[in-house]
């Protein structure tokens, strides 16, 4: 077990590496998001490298090529590297996509939230029908636990906020 949660951390810093021999920059440029779909964008944010080769090996990637619009709460590179182990092992098992569906499922809602629109509290539901709280606190937005690290990137059928911790289902 400990093994497995070994070479899933090098697997995802080897992909980290990679990006940034070939070029991906790990932000996307306000001015250049605006111009791309969400799994586009996805792909070229460097620090959602992992969070976007899930979407790439699950139905959430059919939904999100949709017109939308989506509001996609992405958790960075380090927000999957603090999961529990027994959590890796489950979601990147490639004999059960379920639990990866259902993880990307809470951390999609099917409209359109910006964080410069939450003045207090506001409330969406994620496409598996969990409803999901964001609060303004301190300065900060918060979609359940997790603190958006980067809000509004737009895209043309969506917007992404990079968060710093992973939702799990039924948190």
């Amino acid at each position: 077990m400990k093994r497995q949660i070994g070479l899933l951390r090098c697997c995802l810093l080897g992909i980290a590496i990679i990006g940034v021999l070939f070029g991906f920059s790990p932000y996307i440029s306000a001015d250049d998001s605006g111009e791309k779909y969400l799994v586009e964008a996805l792909d070229n944010i460097g620090e959602l490298r992992t969070f976007a080769w899930a979407v790439h090996q699950s139905m959430i990637r059919d939904i999100l090529s949709e017109s939308g619009p989506f509001t996609i709460f992405a958790p960075n590179e380090e927000a999957f590297l603090n999961l529990p182990a027994e959590s890796i092992t489950m979601l990147f098992s490639p004999d059960d996509r379920d639990a990866l569906e259902g993880l990307l499922a809470c951390h999609v809602a099917p409209d359109m939230v910006l964080s410069s629109s939450v003045m207090h509290e506001s409330v969406t539901t994620a496409l598996n029908d969990e409803v999901l709280r964001l609060v303004r606190k301190n300065g900060s937005v918060y979609v359940r636990n997790a603190r958006i690290v980067k809000p509004d990137i737009r895209c043309k059928n969506g917007v992404i906020h990079i968060i710093d911790q992973v939702i799990l289902n039924g948190e």
